[in-house]
């Protein structure tokens, strides 16, 4: 056999690091905007990988070398199925037959997952790795999630519209139900929750957190907002958490004012004001779906990983 394939068990946990790394070299030489934790801190991925250790995992080797891993993330359900998630750290190969090491990987463990119920697989990989994703493509997955960087340039082509910034976020509980309304209809097909108590409960996590609250009003209504705060620990965007990132966290425009720039007066207003409390770039996650918001976050963000989704057959006995 040209390769050997294994468990992967915690002595591989030092070269799966550097198997990483080396991808995140690669992508942030695509992307100059991300930062170097990752590189400089590899005990950090070392030791979110440890803490996997025991969810299913498979590394190949030639000879004595470890020249691809992949692990198991998180277990969840999503869709109305039981999910697997592998994100972007979970997984590394040399360039050297990628497709086949990935294709290798992905079948051993798709049987492990099919095994225990496991029918919607989905895989976090970076947005310049091509190979991958091509290879993703191959066996099945699609895009769904996208997560995207942007330096503090202006924002083009901004008409003079009033933007101003809400200290009570009381004031924002009807349009962000309209905002949660909107997520499960075509062609993204997310639920959201659109109860006001939990609906105020999120506003009141972001007042708490001194995220920020830009607001377009229009008869005193508001009609369009953009918040912006530090990018959450445990959240989104794992590979910028405690880089000095801001993220926008939500943002939405009624109909009526969409295509008429507020977006971007929106945007801009993010972007002074992650300027102004000193992050180093601001950051965001979309659905890949999401035809309104995803072709604006298209125009002003860099992508830097995809999360790909793949359902699997539930009616077969495994």
């Amino acid at each position: 056999m040209k390769y050997k394939i294994v468990p992967f068990t915690q002595n591989y946990l030092e070269p799966a690091v550097n198997l990483f790394i080396n991808s995140y070299r690669d992508e942030q030489e695509k992307n100059p905007l991300l930062p170097s934790r990752a590189i400089n801190e590899p005990e950090w991925i070392l030791n979110t990988l440890k803490s996997l250790v025991t969810n299913p995992g498979v590394v190949i080797c030639k000879g004595n070398q470890v020249i691809a891993y992949m692990v198991t993330g998180f277990l969840f359900p999503f869709k109305g199925q039981n999910a697997v998630l592998v994100p972007e750290y979970c997984h590394g190969s040399v360039l050297t037959d990628r497709k086949e090491l990935y294709q290798r990987m992905y079948m051993y463990l798709a049987d492990e997952w099919a095994k225990n119920r496991r029918h919607l697989h989905i895989v976090g990989h970076f947005a310049h790795d091509f190979i991958l994703q091509e290879t993703l493509y191959q066996l099945g997955f699609g895009a769904i999630l996208v997560e995207r960087v942007r330096d503090f340039s202006a924002v083009n082509k901004i008409n003079e519209v009033k933007i101003t910034e809400e200290k009570d976020f009381k004031k924002l509980i009807d349009i962000d139900i309209e905002h949660s309304r909107y997520y499960p209809n075509a062609p993204i097909f997310i639920w959201k929750d659109t109860e006001r108590k939990a609906v105020i409960s999120g506003l009141e996590s972001h007042s708490n957190n001194g995220d920020a609250f830009f607001v377009y009003y229009e008869q005193n209504k508001p009609c369009a907002y953009i918040i912006v705060g530090t990018s959450t620990i445990g959240a989104e965007g794992f590979l910028l958490q405690k880089t000095n990132t801001a993220q926008i966290k939500a943002a939405y425009a009624q109909p009526h004012v969409q295509g008429k720039g507020i977006g971007k007066a929106l945007l801009q207003r993010a972007v002074q004001w992650s300027q102004e409390h000193g992050y180093e770039r601001l950051f965001v996650e979309h659905e890949t779906s999401n035809y309104y918001g995803g072709n604006f976050w298209c125009k002003h963000f860099n992508p830097y990983v995809y999360f790909s989704l793949r359902y699997i057959d539930n009616t077969i006995d495994y």
